[in-house]
């Protein structure tokens, strides 16, 4: 097992400060978080000499790009938002090809209509899924659908995967959000272990309605 760290953690550092951190307290990697105003700089607008200059700090860093985690989303009735998400998704795909990442990660997504079942969000998610595997299949990097939002049972997610049918179309299992689903950690790996390719681990405590609030490691 490996150990990496995502941005969120320090949006405000650039990508050398994130490698040097990870090198001091002894991280395999990083996760840089997309989409979200971090200033490590990996993101889809960039140049090719750039995501040259990236994949070279990595490799003479000795540290890994674990994941790039972005904000894709699929579960749309909206046909147009579904294809720009599916083509970003491509574009991602060949960002972390470029940078030497092995995984990217997304969101299954909220309905974006009200009485969406469970069946019906599984279908549009999970043809998503199978509309980007050949290119992650091309380029050999994982989509790594996390269990969170409409998908944080991890049941519900492993079935979307599995409609995918790709060895590249995997689980980013998010300990956390299946548990506060009312899922025992033991029953939500039943459902993924085949399937994960990436992890988060969070720690928190809970009040009586199930609302989290999330604290330091070992103080949850």
């Amino acid at each position: 097992m490996k150990f990496s760290f995502m941005s969120f953690s320090c949006p405000e550092a650039s990508l050398a400060e994130m490698l040097e951190i990870a090198g001091r307290f002894g991280y395999d990697g990083i996760e840089p978080r997309s989409q979200a105003q971090h200033r490590h700089g990996i993101e889809i607008d960039i140049s090719d000499a750039q995501r040259r200059e990236i994949k070279k700090r990595f490799e003479d860093s000795g540290i890994d790009c674990a994941c790039i985690a972005t904000s894709i989303r699929y579960n749309f009735s909206d046909t147009g938002k579904l294809n720009e998400n599916i083509e970003l998704t491509k574009q991602f795909i060949s960002l972390a090809a470029d940078t030497g990442c092995r995984r990217i990660r997304v969101f299954g997504g909220m309905p974006d209509i009200e009485g969406r079942t469970a069946e019906e969000a599984i279908d549009i998610v999970g043809n998503a899924l199978g509309k980007v595997k050949e290119a992650a299949e091309q380029y050999r990097v994982y989509i790594c659908l996390e269990t969170h939002d409409f998908f944080s049972r991890a049941d519900l997610a492993a079935r979307a995967v599995r409609l995918a049918n790709s060895s590249f179309v995997r689980i980013n299992w998010d300990i956390m959000h299946p548990f506060t689903m009312g899922m025992k950690i033991e029953e939500a790996f039943s459902q993924v272990k085949d399937l994960v390719a990436h992890c988060h681990v969070h720690d928190g405590t809970y009040d009586r309605e199930r609302n989290v609030t999330l604290a330091l490691m070992g103080k949850g």
